[in-house]
């Protein structure tokens, strides 16, 4: 670290440790990064395509289910889970949709590790575009400097799987990279480290043979970021909007965090409506199809969000906080389901969560201020969006 970040980031964290560590690893003072980070704007689209709603909303308060032999309602989960947003589509169309003030329709969420599922279906994209010859490609043809670090010689398809093998603390070494990027930006680039730096360090070492173990990391995602934009010659922001937002007919402009260098966040920090974030969804519930147009390759959703890929990790293989039931496996980075429903979902930390269910046609957006709960109720919202397709199917 460059040696004026010393003291500064010492101060940083002793105020975010002033205040007890929140369950899931980010302290109070940086669960709000972009008070003290730039966003770069993701512009709507310039042929916009509204959200349909149903006839009628669904009235979804009769929903029910069983998680871990208890008994649940639709209401408990929206109290338990501290749901500040919740959108449903069927069909294709908005069936539910309900807030808590102050959040709105025009709110900007921050997704949080949703972010990296975005990132994935980007990588299709520069795939079919044959801007990366091949996922079995290591990162470093396209970016030399990932080639200093632990993560020479890793595919992108091994990154993609969170097994790139490099030795990395999620918990504490992701606080530390929000500080030292935040350092960076506040002392111009005097202390701290921008996010190339961080991603390049040589410090970075491997501690497994790559794709022999899964193992969540976060900065591995910035390392896809990295080989991705130099693979297409754009800004990841850039890239997102000219292959995702605008196609998609996205109404709202998005943002994503990034750092003094205008370096974008790839490991989170996309900041958009819910709707927004159930169009997406309602693309990978149609197999990358929307409004007649293939973004991304059926095949490429398919092996992302299934068990399809060989190598995808199983639920038995994954580890998370607050799993009861053994239903998350991973695979391009999304969170393929155990079970025959074929669903999927993206999440991110504190109750972020995009999950769809493609043979019923159903699309769940929940966006939540669920801080302390290890987990955050990630598990128990599979079980209550699968409640919510069935019930739409009865209607």
């Amino acid at each position: 670290m460059k040696t004026p970040a010393r003291l500064a980031l010492l101060s940083l964290l002793c105020l975010a440790t002033a205040v007890p560590l929140m369950a899931q690893g980010i302290p109070p003072a940086l669960q709000k990064p972009e008070l003290l980070l730039g966003k770069a704007t993701i512009a709507k689209s310039t042929q916009a395509q509204p959200l349909a709603s149903a006839p009628a909303p669904v009235p979804l308060d009769g929903v029910s289910y069983e998680f871990n032999g208890t008994p649940r309602t639709f209401g408990d989960f929206i109290v338990d889970g501290k749901v500040k947003a919740l959108i449903v589509l069927k069909d294709g169309k908005i069936v539910h949709e309900r807030y808590k003030w102050p959040t709105t329709a025009s709110t900007k969420n921050q997704s949080w590790s949703m972010m990296k599922q975005v990132l994935s279906v980007l990588v299709g994209i520069a795939v079919q575009e044959g801007r990366i010859r091949s996922i079995d490609d290591t990162m470093d043809q396209y970016e030399p400097r990932l080639a200093a670090n632990g993560f020479a010689g890793v595919t992108f398809k091994q990154a993609l799987l969170m097994a790139s093998g490099i030795k990395y603390n999620e918990e504490a070494d992701r606080v530390t990279l929000f500080g030292d990027v935040i350092v960076d930006k506040l002392f111009f680039g005097l202390g701290g480290a921008d996010l190339v730096e961080k991603t390049t360090d040589p410090a970075l070492t491997r501690e497994a043979q790559p794709g022999t173990r899964y193992q969540y990391a976060s900065i591995t995602s910035q390392a896809i970021s990295l080989a991705l934009e130099a693979a297409t010659g754009q800004p990841i922001a850039s890239y997102l909007q000219t292959r995702l937002w605008q196609p998609l007919g996205m109404t709202d402009d998005a943002q994503l965090l990034v750092d003094r260098k205008k370096e974008g966040f790839s490991l989170c920090c996309l900041y958009a409506t819910a709707r927004s974030y159930a169009t997406f969804g309602q693309m990978m519930a149609q197999g990358g199809a929307w409004q007649g147009k293939q973004i991304v390759n059926a095949d490429w959703v398919k092996r992302s969000t299934t068990f399809t890929d060989p190598a995808s990790w199983t639920p038995s293989q994954v580890v998370r906080a607050g799993e009861v039931l053994n239903l998350h496996g991973f695979a391009y980075t999304w969170w393929p389901l155990a079970g025959d429903r074929g669903d999927f979902q993206a999440l991110g930390v504190y109750g972020q969560g995009i999950h769809v269910l493609p043979q019923q046609n159903t699309v769940v957006v929940r966006i939540s201020d669920d801080f302390d709960t290890p987990g955050a109720h990630a598990e128990e919202f599979a079980v209550f969006s699968r409640a919510i397709a069935d019930r739409l199917d009865r209607r």
